[in-house]
């Protein structure tokens, strides 16, 4: 029908726009495709804040846990036992465990680092838009983009 439409009112965008409306629903579509659009964007928006707010209450709950436990560990000490068993839940205490603190990164000798290689995909993509061949690798195509300037 599109192509009716144009063939009728020629070049002029705005006949052809106006025709478009009167003779289908595709501007109401059109509308309801971007209040969606929007309506999706804020609630993307509302849930990553939300999300941010849960992982902050995790790691407060995760570090009141923490210092419970080392209440529960002074208690133990403070009445000289390793191990008690309670009506909820049998306490014990367990050896402190050793981890590595690196105090300079600098100084550690390059044996006892790892290094993370990753591709460099933007040399990649010059490369092979130059027309060179890499191998492992090659343009991929996405899908053509819609812009939404909202008024």
């Amino acid at each position: 029908m599109s192509d009716n439409i144009r063939a009728m009112v020629g070049d002029d965008e705005d006949c052809f726009l106006d025709t478009l409306d009167g003779e289908t629903d595709a501007m109401d579509v059109l509308g309801k495709l971007i209040q969606e659009r929007q309506e999706i964007q804020a609630n993307e928006v509302a849930v990553k804040a939300l999300a941010k707010t849960y992982q902050e209450r995790a790691a407060k709950l995760n570090a009141k846990a923490d210092a419970i436990s080392q209440t529960i560990g002074h208690l133990l000490d403070a009445i000289g036992s390793k191990k008690v068993a309670h009506p909820l839940a049998t306490v014990s205490r367990t050896k402190a465990r050793q981890s590595v603190l690196v105090t300079n990164p600098e100084e550690i000798p390059t044996q006892l680092t790892k290094v993370k290689r990753s591709p460099d995909l933007a040399a990649i993509k010059e490369q092979l838009e130059a027309g060179e061949f890499v191998p492992g690798a090659e343009i991929k195509l996405g899908n053509p983009g819609v812009t939404v300037r909202v008024k």
